[in-house]
């Protein structure tokens, strides 16, 4: 094999010194990726050989372990991944109506997208919350309207997805209680909450109680969900932020990974095994057009970093605690306001990276994702390129269709060795909670967005629309859906304080004492947060009501920084 090798690379010198009149007119002297990771002009056996790799532990067979090549032997040949989309207009009724619209055309999932207020646990009618209701999604505080959010969608046949961390405890709760009224057992329901806590002190501000108290919340919701809610995914962990804050492959999936590993430790701690936890886990992350090959190699190498993690390190044996369930995004730090067209070239080459990294779930970015939430046009837009993907293609009729290329087995192999030397990083710290209080994550997603921003503002980050060739005719905003109108902010107030009005006070002061002192007792499957909140919205509490409950106890966080 070797003097394969030495034969290989004499040969490959020998075509570069006979080229080389062609090579000094290459548009760059150097090619490489937006993180650094150098592309080089030809790959050969030669690099696999450089990086010791070896086809049975490197790669192995789609379905066994690493899972480098596919978590499930046949992949996309038994079933295409699922395609969803992340919206949700301000009142519940629209959402219903969008959602059933798109189920029509084959969305198979539905993903609520709410508004900040929603999110950070505000009700409508709260002073702060005005300006803001509505604006990034919906608006939601009662088991009310998220009755009329799912009026005719069966919760244990349609997975519903809640992109909402610094309460999933409270929609938890919602779910089991809306169940209840549809007949459904607790174990019967699907979904998939995001509940990943950690993430929101880092990039995108969501997070209401400090670091600790917000690790047992989520917690809990692991937790319940292993006792109670089987089919349910009940931790979705956030790589995606990282990536839409300009991080590299490497923080991208360490951040995501060191998060799963500070709640799980936090379960063991109760007495959890890892066999029961790691398979309720699952991964979101992002898949750009840019840097294609690298965003394929990255969840490749994904799967075989976490795998030997679950497997080396915390002991796990179950396939499923081994092998990553994925769902992506395309991305939206690359969409440019004023390029509705070029949005949608770049989401559908993104859709095919998603195809070629083996990944189990999508929901693609919609081309007016700057502007504001997502029109129904430019939803079903985002809907059709994954599909177009999945059945035009001809790509998902093969298991891996890049596994065994020398440049992408390179790369992954590059990916993955970073991503292991950051996770070494954050580990010699105490862990990810310890790298979120002593700010070091922060700094590095600070230093990569403002390498982001100098190299677009330099031009030595070509973004078409933007930098290269910007448009003539920028897009007016009012092409687009806008937030709620001030009528519709005000009927969705009066409706609240209506219902407000109409509980049995004397039934719901109890319920809230009750959240508040389960809060106060120390962290514990007895003293899990999520019994008392169902009590609590079972006599009507809202969101918000609830969430000033565990503010009493917990506080609001304030970043140190």
């Amino acid at each position: 094999m070797q003097n394969l090798i030495d034969d290989i690379e004499a040969e490959l010198h020998a075509w570069e010194r006979s080229h080389a009149d062609e090579f000094v007119l290459e548009r760059k002297t150097e090619f490489t990726s937006d993180s650094g990771i150098p592309y080089q002009r030809l790959y050969t056996p030669a690099d696999l050989h450089r990086i010791d790799f070896d086809y049975r532990k490197s790669l192995g067979f789609a379905g066994d372990f690493p899972y480098t090549r596919g978590i499930t032997a046949s992949m996309y040949r038994r079933e295409h991944y699922l395609a969803a989309q992340y919206l949700g207009f301000s009142t519940p009724e629209e959402t219903n109506a969008l959602f059933k619209s798109l189920q029509a055309k084959g969305s198979k999932a539905l993903h609520l997208a709410f508004d900040l207020p929603t999110i950070q646990g505000y009700d409508c009618d709260h002073p702060l919350a005005r300006d803001d209701v509505g604006k990034t999604g919906l608006s939601l505080s009662t088991l009310e309207d998220l009755a009329a959010v799912l009026d005719g969608i069966d919760i244990s046949q349609i997975s519903v997805a809640w992109v909402n961390n610094p309460l999933a405890v409270v929609w938890v709760a919602m779910m089991c209680v809306l169940a209840e009224r549809q007949g459904i057992r607790w174990e019967d329901t699907l979904g998939f909450f995001q509940n990943d806590i950690i993430k929101g002190f880092l990039t995108d501000g969501q997070y209401i109680y400090p670091p600790d108290p917000s690790v047992r919340l989520a917690t809990d919701v692991i937790a319940f969900g292993i006792r109670y809610m089987p089919k349910a995914r009940v931790t979705n962990l956030c790589c995606l932020q990282y990536e839409e804050s300009a991080c590299d492959e490497a923080h991208q999936l360490a951040f995501g990974m060191a998060t799963g590993t500070a709640y799980i430790r936090s379960a063991l701690k109760r007495g959890y095994d890892i066999d029961e936890v790691a398979p309720r886990i699952t991964f979101l992350g992002c898949v750009n057009h840019r840097d294609f090959l690298c965003e394929v190699a990255k969840w490749r190498a994904a799967r075989r970093v976490w795998a030997g993690l679950m497997r080396d390190q915390y002991g796990a044996r179950r396939p499923e605690s081994m092998a990553p369930w994925v769902r992506v995004s395309t991305g939206g730090l690359d969409l440019i306001q004023d390029s509705r067209d070029l949005n949608v070239a770049r989401g559908a080459i993104a859709c095919l990276a998603m195809a070629f990294a083996g990944i189990q779930s999508a929901t693609p970015k919609t081309y007016d994702e700057p502007l504001g939430i997502p029109s129904i046009e430019a939803s079903l837009t985002a809907l059709r390129s994954v599909q177009l993907v999945q059945l035009e293609t001809g790509v998902c009729d093969v298991v891996d269709p890049l596994g065994g290329s020398y440049c992408v087995e390179s790369l992954t192999h590059e990916i993955e060795q970073r991503t292991l030397q950051e996770l070494e990083r954050i580990e010699g710290m105490g862990g990810m909670v310890e790298a979120v209080k002593n700010g070091y994550a922060a700094q590095r997603i600070l230093e990569a967005g403002e390498r982001h921003v100098r190299r677009v503002a330099s031009g030595e980050k070509a973004s078409l629309g933007l930098n290269v060739y910007p448009p003539e005719n920028p897009v007016e905003r009012d092409d687009f859906y806008w937030p709620a109108p001030a009528a519709v902010i005000d009927e969705r107030i009066a409706r609240l304080r209506a219902y407000k009005s109409s509980r049995d006070q004397q039934a719901l002061t109890k319920a809230l004492d009750h959240v508040r002192q389960v809060a106060k007792e120390p962290e514990s499957d007895d003293n899990n947060m999520i019994f008392p909140i169902i009590e609590a919205v079972r006599v009507g509490a809202t969101s918000g009501e609830v969430a000033d409950a565990m503010r009493d106890v917990f506080g609001e966080f304030r970043l140190p920084w």
